[in-house]
């Protein structure tokens, strides 16, 4: 006569596979999203990265216009000191 299968370890058996197969499930489904955060996070940078350029190139174009407006002003000025002396 054979021996009894042992029904213990034939249900640890199942849930072990159970488990496994959960467990598996759930590490795509983080690593889903994880990729996702990642790529989220990456276009993020590239995104602050294109700001900060763009901030600079604008401000570097307002000083710029800035300090030509200063040159004019200061010829302006300087004409218009010449004009006084020359009607005085």
């Amino acid at each position: 006569m054979s021996e009894p299968e042992n029904l213990i370890l034939a249900h640890l058996r199942e849930l072990r596979a159970d488990m496994t197969a959960r467990f598996d499930e759930l590490d795509a489904k983080f690593e889903k999203r994880f990729e996702a955060i990642e790529s989220r996070l990456e276009k993020l940078d590239a995104n602050a990265v294109k700001f900060m350029r763009s901030f600079i190139g604008h401000r570097s174009m307002t000083e710029r216009t800035f300090a030509s407006f200063e040159v004019q002003l200061e010829q302006l000025e300087a004409r218009l000191t010449r004009l006084e002396r020359a009607g005085a």
